[in-house]
């Protein structure tokens, strides 16, 4: 990671840039770099640096459960947050679209296995490729979503220097453990997963809805 944010915040370092100086995409974002696998982030309403790791949360439809399983799960949820609460997890629901494009990609690479295969049935051969056809114009008419919910923990770069970096990505960590635990504790039993969210996922959901 180049620690060129160490200079000042994004609103100085965008002040000191003129006409006649490159501008770079850390001059007017919200994301300064990345260190190890978290985000380097100015907060411009506090200004200040912080370290942000986001947690994934699938596999909970409310709409399936009972109306004593739905209490039990808001009930559960009302405590872990006011346990966590000193950690201040934000908590945002997004809409995503499902694909099948891995099942097509496995579907279509069968469907070319058996076609160079020795002695491939043709009627066979015929009938797999007909039912790719129809999975491609399903996916092409798919409007179905899901809800993904994601947690979104940080941690205040205190000292504006590599050793305060890593003192802000250890308490990260922490958080992020203490948070992951009490997530599965009490949503384990709904099968439930919950996902550290990769650097490149992080970053496409916190330029996308951040």
């Amino acid at each position: 990671m180049v620690f060129d944010f160490l200079k000042g915040p994004a609103s100085e370092k965008t002040a000191q840039t003129t006409k006649n100086q490159p501008r770079y995409f850390e001059d007017d974002s919200r994301i300064q770099g990345v260190y190890k696998e978290v985000l380097v982030v100015y907060q411009v309403e506090k200004k200040q640096f912080c370290l942000v790791q986001l947690l994934r949360v699938d596999g909970v439809n409310m709409d399936i459960l009972s109306v004593h399983e739905q209490a039990g799960l808001n009930e559960d949820f009302g405590t872990f947050l006011s346990q966590n609460i000193l950690y201040e997890p934000q908590i945002t629901s997004l809409n995503s679209p499902i694909t099948i494009q891995p099942f097509l990609d496995q579907w279509e690479k069968s469907v070319e296995n058996y076609r160079k295969s020795s002695n491939p049935n043709e009627a066979l051969l015929q009938l797999k490729a007909s039912y790719l056809v129809e999975y491609q114009k399903l996916q092409k008419t798919m409007e179905t979503s899901k809800k993904q919910h994601f947690v979104t923990l940080s941690e205040k770069i205190v000292q504006l220097s590599p050793e305060g970096i890593e003192i802000a990505y250890e308490g990260l960590k922490d958080k992020v453990r203490g948070v992951r635990s009490g997530l599965q504790g009490f949503m384990g039993k709904f099968d439930c997963q919950v996902t550290i969210c990769t650097i490149q996922e992080t970053r496409t959901i916190f330029r996308k809805y951040f």
